[in-house]
């Protein structure tokens, strides 16, 4: 059979190389062959939302024309490559939903075209990268439902173009970073349920994008500031679980695009700001566990 013609693959019309395999969602059991490292003319490799166990081939990081590199949502074991940073036409990595251990390899640094980068849901451990400043060209950053430890590197601030940024559920410790408000093309930032200490940056109310901004279940303390209620085009804020006190801040109601606040579990006292109510497209509003 000739193999231009098998479903999901696509071949170079002139040289009838294999350009493409998209076979997301084949019910493919079974593991990765470390033989697809030699289709040298492979561009796109989609082998999402099958069920395909064992380890990640180190071969993979042959293939000089890669572009996308879509192996999410399987039973895929053992540890992310470190030769994958040999990918250098890489624009999007995506390994989310998976059982990978071990830690994020610097490597991953090391890929200039990086557009997209999902590690969420696997077991990952140690810390991010300090290499990652490097990706200028990244946009979207998910590692979060991992297991991974120390602080939020505040050289992050060097991925300027950063509009997506998901770091929840880890086991990150140390304060939030004031350097991330550099991120002025962030629309979502979402740092809940680690172990962050400290206070919100003032300086948060620098990230004019921001649609969604959650912190959630932390240990955040001193009061919510005021400059938060300078971002016109936020839609959701969540502030549980966390040691917040002071009151619920008049400048909250400036908030015009706001759907959704969450305040639960802190301790806020005092009354409710009056301004709130100028909140007309407010949806989900919970203020329960304070001390108001």
């Amino acid at each position: 059979m000739y193999p231009c013609n098998w479903t999901g693959v696509t071949c170079d019309r002139s040289s009838h190389s294999v350009v493409a395999l998209n076979l997301s969602s084949m019910n493919l059991h079974g593991t990765i062959s470390p033989v697809v490292g030699n289709l040298s003319s492979l561009r796109s490799l989609d082998l999402s939302k099958n069920a395909l166990a064992g380890t990640i081939p180190s071969q993979l990081g042959r293939l000089p024309h890669l572009q996308v590199l879509w192996l999410c949502s399987n039973q895929l074991q053992g540890t992310i490559p470190h030769s994958l940073g040999n990918l250098s036409a890489l624009v999007g990595l995506a390994l989310g939903q998976n059982d990978l251990t071990g830690t994020i390899p610097p490597e991953l640094g090391m890929l200039p075209h990086l557009q997209l980068l999902y590690l969420w849901g696997n077991n990952l451990s140690g810390t991010i990268p300090s290499s990652l400043r490097n990706l200028s060209a990244l946009v979207e950053l998910d590692l979060g439902i991992n297991n991974l430890t120390g602080t939020i590197p505040s050289t992050l601030s060097g991925c300027r173009r950063l509009y997506d940024l998901r770091l929840s559920f880890n086991q990150l410790h140390g304060n939030v970073p004031h350097e991330l408000s550099l991120l002025t093309s962030l629309k979502v930032l979402y740092l809940g349920a680690n172990n962050l200490i400290g206070t919100i940056p003032y300086s948060f109310g620098n990230l004019s994008a921001l649609v969604e901004l959650e912190l959630a279940t932390n240990y955040l303390s001193d009061t919510i500031p005021r400059e938060l209620g300078m971002l016109p085009h936020l839609q959701s804020l969540n502030l549980r679980g966390n040691k917040l006190s002071g009151t619920t801040t008049d400048s909250l109601g400036n908030l015009s695009a706001l759907t959704d606040l969450d305040l639960l579990v802190n301790h806020l006292q005092g009354t409710i700001a009056s301004s709130l109510g100028k909140l007309s497209v407010l949806k989900f509003l919970d203020f329960s566990e304070n001390h108001l």
